[in-house]
């Protein structure tokens, strides 16, 4: 209670200074009294102790301070309430922030405030089950149809009256004479009505652009350093609300961040910026958030960003409150379309909250994405990505999943497309995009060989040995089976055993058993979109068995029909799959203690790894070579 209610003061009185916790860290900062920033850091911890000794330890019991305060004439909402919170912690030994402490502190705050501020106040429906910041704010309005803003030293007040706002500001502005606070004639915008705040003009429903801040940033030359290019990604970053697709058309500027060296600008940059200047110098007139009523966002994603539009209805007709854009991850970069537009809502939505303040919101997006996180999302997703996107698209009681035909944000404003052709199922297209051939099936065939396949890697005695196995037909008899470079990993050889089944089965029809995860999510998950992607994975780096897995995706073309199927291993079943599940491990394990008489299978990976060491031992070689040559003509002379 001390620490926080000294915390409370500190920030309060430094606002632009360091924050408490730094001051008042839960654990030991190792201090040294001799180094002065640890002298001064040790002077304010005592300091806030000492404030929140004062604040916080109660006085002994006075009922009368602590319930029967009134809110004094020239006291804000806010000073009142926070008055309120210390009377009661002094003089009633409760703390505020308990349940009980905050249920006395509404009440009290309701019906001893102003009686204008408590009339409006009680006609809130159920007024009890309100936080107390939403009172405050309720409370801040300072007059009927009127509302005072603030944020930090900037006050907007506006209202629908021009007599109520007169009146108010001139009331708003006694009261900071009265306190002595001094305002700049120079920066007052008395009663228009159209003002500048925060760097945009607002008039009634609507904000635009300051056009000074439009021609401040005409005016920047083309960046010459990676300084530059941020301080212009700042500058555009505070209008990207009226830019659409912003995410996608500043794109090249956070390339050249990302480039070694000094930043090169050519004309393809030049054409990008000139696009962004053009867009920024057109930009719209967006409308003015109403949080009474429902938001839209129309999502949709496009060459890995993900872009939107938030809008209100007003009169029939859909206007712009802002676009939002966002790139997504490398992770999600990699996966089928409509999964990327699962993302793209959870992304979205949570940059459309900061502007609706998790009001009620429609989400429209031509993908089935309720759909997706139901059925096939656990496929793809991680269980920590696949909660975090449902707790943001399907625990939010105020926002709607819903389809459409509507492709962009263009058309969602405009008007609605034609119907044919539009409309796809996400869950057959998900199959699709991630099948190396159609008729690729994870269920057995009722015709064709059945093939089981196995890799072992072991160490015995020390030494690492690696085999793999093939076995079939109804004896369960063994087809190909054989040893393996000792640098091969198991899931090398799983590979390496699937591999040559689907070559064995090359025009032909038939079904393989692994119990290997990795190579039959290589075939029916990952495989399609890595090879799209030039075999790399989600940070541009080689796959660790690129080789295998080029040449596993092309062998898996070659058969007429085929399906691999993933068994459970090691079962002690006597069923014909668990039969032979077992026969193929034991003779992979089997194969792998023989000495192979031709020259084993090598792991590219192990290869060039080899390549390397011995390049470096012949560096060595030849520089210990020359510099005992050195030394013997030294001797000579």
């Amino acid at each position: 209670m001390i620490r926080r209610a000294g915390m409370r003061i500190w920030d309060s009185q430094h606002a632009q200074g360091p924050l408490a916790d730094t001051k008042w860290p839960l654990q030991d900062p190792n201090w040294n009294h001799q180094q002065q920033d640890h002298r001064i850091n040790m002077q304010d911890l005592r300091g806030i102790i000492v404030q929140g000794i004062r604040e916080a330890v109660p006085r002994g019991q006075n009922i009368n301070k602590a319930f029967n305060e009134r809110q004094k004439k020239e006291e804000t909402p806010t000073d009142w309430l926070e008055r309120l919170r210390k009377n009661l912690q002094m003089y009633s030994g409760l703390d505020p922030e308990t349940p009980l402490g905050q249920a006395l502190l509404k009440t009290q705050f309701v019906a001893k405030s102003w009686e204008d501020i408590r009339k409006k106040l009680e006609k809130l429906d159920n007024w009890q089950d309100r936080d107390l910041d939403e009172l405050l704010r309720e409370a801040q309005k300072t007059g009927e149809g009127v509302t005072l803003i603030q944020y930090v030293d900037d006050l907007l007040i506006a209202g629908e009256a021009e007599d109520k706002v007169r009146a108010e500001s001139i009331r708003l502005l006694n009261f900071l004479s009265a306190k002595g606070i001094k305002v700049s004639k120079a920066k007052l915008q008395f009663v228009e009505e159209e003002v500048k705040y925060l760097g945009h003009y607002l008039r009634k429903g609507e904000k635009k652009i300051d056009p000074e801040r439009v021609k401040g940033i005409l005016s920047i030359p083309p960046p010459k350093s990676k300084k530059q290019i941020r301080q212009l990604l700042g500058l555009m970053g505070y209008c990207r609300q009226w830019i659409e697709n912003y995410s996608t058309k500043v794109k090249f500027l956070y390339e050249k961040l990302s480039q070694g060296g000094l930043v090169k600008w050519d004309e393809k940059d030049d054409k990008h910026l000139k696009a962004l200047q053009h867009d920024l110098v057109n930009a719209p007139v967006l409308s003015l958030p109403d949080l009474k009523r429902p938001f839209y966002l129309c999502v949709n994603t496009d060459s890995g960003t993900a872009y939107g539009v938030l809008t209100q209805e007003w009169a029939g007709k859909k206007k712009p409150v802002g676009y939002l854009s966002k790139l997504l991850d490398p992770v999600s970069r990699g996966w089928p379309t409509c999964l990327q537009a699962l993302v793209a809502c959870a992304l979205l939505v949570e940059e459309a909250n900061k502007i609706t303040f998790n009001g009620e919101l429609r989400v429209l997006s031509p993908h089935n994405i309720l759909g997706i996180l139901q059925q096939k999302a656990e496929k793809w997703i991680t269980d920590a990505r696949l909660l975090k996107y449902e707790g943001i698209l399907l625990d939010s009681p105020k926002l709607t999943l819903e389809v459409t035909a509507l492709q962009n944000p263009a058309q969602f404003l405009y008007g609605r497309p034609s119907e044919d052709g539009l409309a796809h199922e996400c869950l057959s297209t998900i199959e699709e995009q991630t099948k190396i051939r159609p008729d690729l099936d994870e269920e057995e065939l009722e015709e064709g060989d059945r093939l089981f396949v196995d890799g072992s890697s072991r160490v015995i005695n020390g030494k690492r040995v690696s085999g793999y196995a093939i076995v079939g037909g109804e004896g369960l008899a063994v087809i190909e089976s054989g040893p393996l470079s000792g640098s091969w990993s198991a899931q090398a050889c799983e590979l390496y055993a699937v591999l040559r089944a689907l070559q064995l089965l090359k025009d032909k029809s038939g079904t393989i058993y692994t119990d290997s995860k990795y190579a039959y999510g290589i075939i029916h998950t990952f495989g399609k979109i890595w090879e799209e992607r030039g075999l790399i994975n989600s940070q541009g780096k080689n796959l660790v068995h690129q080789d295998l897995i080029r040449k596993l995706l092309k062998a898996l073309r070659g058969p007429r029909k085929i399906a691999v199927v993933h068994l459970k291993g090691h079962q002690k079943g006597l069923d014909f799959k668990s039969r032979g599940n077992n026969a193929a491990d034991q003779e992979a394990r089997r194969a792998a203690l023989q000495t192979s008489q031709s020259t084993p299978q090598k792991d590219p990976k192990a290869e060039r790894k080899e390549r390397e060491t011995s390049r470096g031992n012949l560096q060595k070689i030849l520089l210990r070579a020359y510099q005992s040559s050195g030394s013997r003509k030294r001797d000579m002379t």
